[in-house]
């Protein structure tokens, strides 16, 4: 359940990063070592040529790029990109790749920070939580007008515990997707509905389910928390109708073996 938890809420971590980043310009560490530097070129030019994603073509990529990186073991962007297209063709040792750029970039890229954390997040372990906490506190630290890192420390907060840190850092990273005039997207709104919704406001975590509830609403996830919203307001409302809307979506929990020991011993009808 944690695992699938964390998972949902990866496609959608990032930011839209600058397209110039993934054309090969604008780079973090760069190489003064004309043959890396034609190899990474060369990397980019078959990475957006293979637009289908072929993984045949993606692992000639791949080599493209680590053979930059072996020529010059300070490109930092060879590393990454490297690690990118590994991660392409779902490659664990795209973690090895993202850890070695970070290390290089000296917190200079947050872009090498999100991935970094994302990737190890997927390994659904102790270790990969705890380096991915990291990393989402260090773009805390060192890109603090970001809302990365707050979404992050919100994101791994219920499998951490941090229940009303992460209530209040999904909070600020609203605010700051709102001040960047990005679009929040469904999401964000669902993990602030999860987060209300463990730190007992269940009243206003139904107004956030609710906004996600397009996107996500046969998402097992959804119906455990949102059936438990409504029930816990209906009971303290009177509100049979509403706990009657709580059943429903509660009958629809395919897996409900699988929902947390705290809450399935809350959903009594």
């Amino acid at each position: 359940m944690k695992k699938t938890f964390l998972i949902l809420f990866l496609i959608n971590i990032y930011l839209c990063f600058g397209q110039d980043y993934f054309e090969g310009k604008n780079l973090y560490c760069g190489s003064s070592n004309p043959e890396a530097l034609k190899a990474f070129n060369a990397g980019i030019e078959l990475l957006h040529l293979n637009s289908s994603l072929d993984k045949k073509n993606l692992n000639k990529t791949a080599d493209v790029f680590f053979k930059a990186f072996k020529i010059d073991s300070t490109f930092c962007d060879a590393a990454f990109f490297t690690g990118y297209t590994m991660r392409l063709m779902n490659d664990k040792d795209a973690l090895v790749f993202y850890y070695m750029a970070d290390s290089l970039a000296q917190n200079k890229a947050s872009i090498f920070k999100s991935n970094l954390a994302a990737e190890a997040m997927r390994f659904g372990n102790v270790e990969g939580l705890k380096l991915a906490r990291k990393k989402y506190e260090e773009l805390m630290e060192y890109f603090p007008e970001s809302p990365e890192g707050y979404y992050g420390i919100a994101l791994t907060s219920p499998m951490i515990g941090d229940l009303k840190n992460g209530l209040n850092c999904i909070n600020t990273a609203i605010s700051k997707y709102l001040k960047m005039n990005h679009k929040v997207n469904d999401d964000v709104y669902f993990l602030k509905g999860v987060l209300l919704t463990l730190n007992e406001k269940y009243e206003e975590g139904i107004k956030y389910l609710e906004k996600a509830k397009s996107t996500f609403k046969n998402d097992e996830n959804f119906k455990i928390h949102y059936s438990l919203c409504l029930l816990k307001t209906s009971q303290m409302n009177n509100d049979l109708k509403m706990k009657k809307k709580a059943k429903k979506i509660y009958n629809k929990i395919k897996n409900k073996n699988e929902i947390p020991e705290f809450i399935r011993h809350q959903l009594i009808f």
